[in-house]
């Protein structure tokens, strides 16, 4: 049952970033914004679908902290341009 709900969520964070690319005259911002979501999506999808919640706790954290640098490298690199 939570699969469903985050399968949910995660196609609404799919629809999410679709409206905000479509709708923002700011495209930098709604660069950064869909970036920022597919991060949270990858996130969602190990955590729940590639069982990292069940891992030992400094695993889960490597592996969202690599995350969040890989995401702040290329919204920094992207701003940068």
């Amino acid at each position: 049952m939570k699969a469903a709900y985050v399968w949910a969520l995660l196609i609404v964070a799919t629809l999410v970033s679709w409206l905000v690319t479509e709708d923002t005259a700011a495209q930098k911002l709604g660069a950064t914004a869909v970036i920022l979501i597919a991060a949270f999506k990858i996130n969602m999808v190990v955590a729940n679908f590639m069982e990292l919640e069940w891992r030992p706790r400094p695993f889960r954290i490597i592996i969202t902290g690599w995350l969040a640098l890989v995401t702040t490298t290329i919204i920094g690199g992207y701003w940068a341009a």
